[in-house]
């Protein structure tokens, strides 16, 4: 560790911004801890004490007579300090009202609770050290514990289980624990206050606007430009068009500039109710004239952000020019995919459609997000054939809703079936990966409830529709 290291870990013990990553190295129990606090109390009380003395005695040789005012100093002075380390103790404890401050003195707590400070050696304990790291995000609580040599592995699977037990006991709070990793040589673990509930969309109160891109998926969750390219996957019935229409409302309400080209490979509803406010393709001749569209689209907006190489500037075309952002949908991309394939069989190798479209599609989802261009694929199934692992790697977001199996966990989370969460499909729930948030793991995904009764998707289109248009004939 370097000494700008060692300082930043220091200081993030004082920096209580949920966000920020605080360092905690703790090697003594709270009897060692006891111990060195009362000495250094004694040698800071005998230091002013042996001060005030001296400086009375001084006086006493000067003037004949002693100055009481200087004691008077010196017991108001302790009081202070009694006071002060009375509130430094409350809150640095367990009771504290600042959860990262709580939190240092819980996890300090377990550590000696739990015996893993501890290593014995016939009958004699040495004091071993171990490593903590904790921050708050979107009301999730990430540690990571970096038990050191003397835990054994069997211990160390026990203290994801053993830490929210802890929290129980010794807080009045309710604590969840969302998941756990266990990595080579730490512990990675995300606790929760509460489970994650689903929305419920009733009307236009129910979406949210702002200047970037931020689209609430569930009351903890948003989907940002952090993670701009997305991957849907879910059965007939499973709630995935229910969910394709909540983001795309969402999309266009989020900022009035922004907007969404759909690519339907089935013609079906989505195609029909997305021509009132914007580009549709159904046809493989279609589709591709209009991702090559937004290729070039995306490559004159990267000229434009690199057109003054003077500034030294790392911004997003929306965020330099306010222009709004752009959203491309692809639904039943399978369906598409096939349908274009089965074309192809019919041209020339050089003039075939899918591979040229394959590479487009890639393209934007490698560059996309810098142009503020962003993609979502969606489908009942999506085998690697037509969307590659390493394209699925870039995909930030990603969605399977309805009951999973072996070859989509593989294909879709890198994980095996028995690494991943249960979730509920009768009541749509899914599974979801937000990259960015720090997960090893997708968790699960309770998708929003969208009822089409009380705000009809083809009736809120011509609304926002008709208010761009007012607002166009406006300017």
């Amino acid at each position: 560790m370097t000494f700008q290291d060692f300082i930043n870990e220091t200081l993030s013990t004082f920096n209580l911004n949920k966000k920020s990553t605080t360092y905690l190295k703790v090697n003594r129990t709270k009897a060692q801890q006891r111990k060195l606090l009362s000495i250094f109390i004694l040698i800071a009380v005998m230091i002013q004490a042996v001060l005030a003395f001296s400086i009375s005695l001084l006086d006493y040789l000067r003037y004949n007579q002693m100055n009481i005012i200087i004691f008077q100093l010196l017991g108001f002075a302790l009081s202070i300090e009694t006071i002060a380390v009375i509130i430094w103790t409350w809150l640095h404890s367990r009771f504290s009202p600042n959860e990262k401050l709580r939190l240092r003195s819980l996890l300090k707590d377990f550590a000696e609770e739990n015996d893993i400070l501890r290593k014995h050696k016939s009958d004699i304990d040495t004091t071993q050290s171990i490593r903590w790291q904790y921050y708050i995000e979107s009301n999730l609580i990430y540690i990571t514990l970096y038990p050191g040599g003397h835990v054994t592995p069997s211990r160390t699977k026990e203290i994801p289980q053993a830490l929210l037990a802890f929290f129980v006991k010794e807080t009045r709070y309710k604590w969840f624990l969302e998941q756990y990793h266990l990595g080579d040589g730490f512990v990675k673990m995300i606790y929760s206050h509460k489970p994650d509930k689903a929305l419920t969309v009733k009307g236009y109160e129910d979406f949210r606007q702002s200047s970037d891109l931020r689209i609430r998926l569930t009351e903890r969750l948003d989907w940002t430009s952090k993670q701009p390219m997305g991957l849907i996957v879910g059965p007939t019935s499973s709630g995935k068009t229910t969910l394709i229409k909540y983001l795309i409302l969402a999309f266009l309400i989020n900022n009035s500039k922004n907007k969404v080209y759909t690519i339907d490979g089935k013609g079906a509803y989505l195609s029909q109710s997305m021509g009132i406010i914007g580009d549709v393709a159904i046809s493989g001749n279609d589709a591709y004239q209009m991702i090559s569209t937004l290729e070039k689209m995306m490559n004159e907006r990267y000229d434009e952000l690199n057109h003054d190489t003077s500034k030294d500037e790392d911004v997003t075309y929306h965020e330099k020019f306010k222009s709004g952002q752009t959203l491309l949908i692809i639904d039943e991309y399978l369906a598409l995919a096939t349908t274009m394939q089965a074309e192809d069989k019919l041209r020339k190798p050089a003039d075939r459609l899918f591979p040229q479209f394959y590479a487009k599609l890639m393209n934007l989802i490698v560059k996309g997000r810098q142009a503020s261009i962003y993609v979502i694929i969606s489908g009942q199934m999506i085998p690697t054939s037509i969307l590659p692992s390493e394209a699925r790697d870039s995909l930030g977001l990603r969605i399977v809703l309805g009951r999973i199996s072996q070859v989509q966990a593989t294909e879709i989370f890198n994980s095996g079936l028995s690494e991943l969460p249960s979730a509920d499909s009768s009541r749509y729930e899914g599974l979801i990966f937000l990259d960015g948030l720090g997960l090893e793991h997708p968790i699960v995904f309770k998708t929003p409830f969208y009822d089409d009764r009380q705000l009809p998707f083809k009736g809120a289109l011509r609304v926002l529709n008709s208010e761009r248009c007012s607002h166009r004939s406006e300017i």
